[in-house]
């Protein structure tokens, strides 16, 4: 058993946690709570193909992942991703939450919902402030969508919240987004009781919001960013197409501003 709170935050190695992955899944072992081989994204209904051309190694991680054991209900509409699994003598850890956040992004990104996206957007640009890894901003740039991501820290392996980068994050403070009016905002999973979502919401002028995150109470943004979005914004849509890890409550999706011409 690895024991994951020995581990040292670092870079995550996808192939060695894919080829993890796929030898325990030669043989699975049982979830000693509900006594059933647990299930996976992969081969089954939530499976979404990744289009050709395009490269998302964070979803063929997560396609792979064993899936919580517990039953769908009203809060729970979608199959939730777990990295580890309890087992009859022990737990099975395949990896750090964290690490995989830290390595790719807070908030999963599937096929599904970069198509969602672009059909939502219809053809217009993105501005992402926090951007940390940049790795949504390089899922819609492989997707045709213009894209323009921000964040203040360096990427760097001793960084809690993004160890590398996936394509261009200009250094910039969260207010960059009054530099782009014009483009959709897009904030992703902002950091639970810190006032940059507020800060990045509150200097934009445009009139198109997609945020990924929790809604209000839960881990992401501060009273203030709620407080705007309810003030300010409307819900026009949601990604079906969206999931969650395990415990987490993450929902992906779109704001017009109110008054603004549809």
């Amino acid at each position: 058993m690895t024991d994951i709170k020995s581990r040292e935050a670092k870079l995550l190695d996808g192939d060695a946690l894919l080829a993890e992955l796929a030898e325990w899944w030669n043989s699975p072992e049982v979830d000693k709570f509900s006594h059933k081989t647990p299930g996976r994204i992969a081969g089954g209904e939530w499976d979404q193909p990744i289009p050709e051309g395009v490269q998302n190694p964070y979803w063929e991680i997560i396609r792979q992942l064993p899936l919580d054991s517990m039953a769908y209900g009203p809060w729970r509409m979608r199959p939730e991703p777990t990295t580890h699994v309890f087992t009859a003598n022990s737990v099975r850890y395949f990896a750090d939450r964290f690490d995989l956040c830290a390595t790719y992004s807070w908030s999963m990104c599937s096929p599904g919902d970069i198509a969602w996206l672009k059909d939502v957007l219809a053809g217009r640009a993105v501005v992402e402030t926090g951007a940390g890894t940049g790795y949504w901003a390089w899922q819609m740039e492989q997707a045709g969508i213009d894209v323009v991501a921000y964040d203040p820290n360096e990427q760097e392996e001793g960084n809690t919240f993004a160890r590398r980068t996936w394509t261009t994050v200009l250094r910039d403070d969260h207010g960059a987004s009054r530099h782009h009016p014009d483009r959709a905002l897009f904030l992703c999973w902002p950091s639970y009781s810190d006032p940059w979502a507020a800060q990045s919401l509150a200097s934009y002028e445009g009139d198109m919001l997609i945020y990924a995150g929790e809604g209000e109470g839960g881990c992401t943004a501060d009273d203030e960013f709620y407080r705007l979005l309810e003030a300010e914004w409307e819900e026009i849509s949601g990604s079906p197409a969206h999931f969650s890890y395990w415990g987490i409550h993450c929902y992906l999706t779109a704001y017009r501003r109110k008054g603004a011409d549809r």
